[in-house]
């Protein structure tokens, strides 16, 4: 009988997320049988995975569930903010965080790997990076020549899906430090009532640090204006957030960056985007010509055989993705490929035949395709980058 490749890889899906959905609610029992699950059916899948590439991916997928499985009989559970005994009573503070663990859990032990070199384009905010942040560290007897703070506060704005995280992540990598994303609708979802409790925490934290960067994403969610009808529990994560940031400066020579991030830039309150705040403001637009080829080049070479001989060419992709975030062009070559794969299942090809990613594929992919970044979006991004009023 003939492996059920499809329905096995639905399988695994389903145990997946049936092993996190059990070990975040901290249910150890039966998020360990959805694991062992999992574990079986990724070894199947990468037994009879007839491409090398998944080969690869069930093999490194496998041992990393492996790894959670090896903490759960330590009586850890990665799921959890806070490890606890397998009885389910709390360890000792001594016992639950090592030397160098984040006190708030938003601060990793290590830099990323990214850096600037990963960015598809968008060069004029490269060179902005390099002046106002790499600089410092880069040729300091330059830079204090001319300033006496090193560090940047930066709001950095932009269609959604165009690389801001991104952008913020290979600025850590460049400058190897202390980094934390803090997801804003996280703390305001999760911490109801105590919102400007962790915000002091984070930057109390962050203090510690003589090279640090905070990343907030989608800092509107917190810092929107306080002439709109937010509640008086909002405004005060507002005011909070203010107060931390003013005190929040380099002593010395330390590097002290503050990101902000946000889809809806005229949204922000006036105080948080004045001088001495996040003052410098960096477009983050959509991909130009050359990051747009950047990624159709990767997106080829990801599936070489699946797009080799085929009659998309990478010169069509990069003229027909203009308007597109480079989020979006991921997904509307995932949807290509998807719609071949169907016509693959579909005609029931022998074992080892395969159709070509077609334009056909594309184009309909493409076409079916909602892009959130409209034209009316773009004048108004292009009317806050002159100060003009939204």
């Amino acid at each position: 009988m003939a492996f059920d490749y499809p329905g096995k890889n639905r399988a695994y899906e389903a145990a997946l997320s049936r092993t996190k959905e059990c070990l975040s609610a901290d249910d150890r029992e039966n998020g360990l049988l959805f694991l062992e699950k999992a574990i079986s059916l990724s070894d199947e899948l990468r037994v009879n995975a007839a491409i090398a590439e998944f080969q690869a991916r069930f093999a490194k997928e496998n041992a990393s569930l492996r790894k959670i499985k090896a903490l759960l009989e330590e009586g850890k559970n990665p799921f959890l903010k806070k490890t606890q005994a397998v009885d389910g009573a709390p360890t000792s503070k001594d016992e639950e965080k090592k030397e160098g663990d984040s006190v708030t859990g938003f601060f990793s032990n290590e830099p990323p790997k990214t850096t600037l070199d990963d960015v598809a384009g968008l060069e004029a905010v490269k060179e902005q990076i390099r002046i106002n942040v790499l600089l410092p560290l880069k040729d300091p007897e330059l830079f204090y020549r001319y300033k006496s703070d090193a560090g940047a506060r930066i709001c950095m704005y932009g269609p959604p899906g165009c690389g801001k995280s991104f952008v913020a992540e290979a600025i850590a990598g460049e400058l190897k430090c202390h980094y934390a994303v803090i997801l804003v609708p996280d703390i305001l979802d999760k911490y109801v009532g105590e919102a400007p409790k962790r915000i002091k925490a984070i930057f109390e934290e962050a203090e510690k640090y003589e090279n640090v960067l905070l990343f907030f994403d989608e800092i509107d969610a917190m810092c929107s204006s306080r002439d709109s009808d937010e509640s008086t529990h909002t405004k005060d994560i507002l005011t909070t957030f203010l107060t931390c940031m003013s005190g929040f400066k380099p002593k010395g020579k330390s590097l002290k960056v503050i990101i902000g991030a946000t889809n809806r830039p005229w949204a922000l309150d006036s105080a948080l985007i004045r001088g001495q705040r996040l003052d410098t403001a960096i477009y983050v637009g959509l991909p130009d010509e050359k990051a747009r080829q950047f990624f159709v080049d990767k997106e080829f070479a990801k599936h070489k055989e699946a797009y080799e001989g085929s009659d998309l060419t990478k010169e069509y992709c990069v003229e027909a993705l203009d308007g597109f975030s480079g989020a979006d062009i991921k997904t509307i070559f995932e949807q290509a490929a998807t719609r071949t794969l169907r016509r693959v299942l579909d005609d029931k090809l022998p074992k080892g035949q395969y159709y070509k990613i077609a334009k056909a594929d594309f184009d309909a992919a493409l076409k079916a395709h909602h892009n959130p970044v409209t034209a009316e979006s773009l004048l108004r991004y292009a009317a806050f980058e002159k100060g003009m009023p939204q």
